[in-house]
């Protein structure tokens, strides 16, 4: 169940770190974006989803940065010429 509270696209952007255009453009081209709903002309964002979608982010990043420390032989073999 939603809280009833938002974000706007500026604030998300905030939040985000990135530029208000640079988060309309990702919403536009269909980029990884965290959900929302159009009310008129306004792009908000559910603050309870926002939360959920950032830990998912954050997990995903996680498992991956994971792989970044497994052991060579784990990995497959080097690209790196010696």
């Amino acid at each position: 169940m939603t809280s009833g509270r938002f974000y706007t696209l500026e604030e998300i952007a905030r939040e985000l770190h990135i530029a208000p255009a640079t988060a309309r453009n990702r919403l536009t081209l269909g980029l990884p974006m965290q959900p929302s709903l159009l009310v008129g002309r306004r792009r908000l964002f559910p603050v309870d989803e926002y939360e959920k979608w950032i830990a998912s982010q954050l997990t995903r990043t996680d498992a991956r940065d994971a792989d970044d420390f497994a052991a060579p032989d784990q990995r497959g073999p080097s690209h790196h010429k010696t």
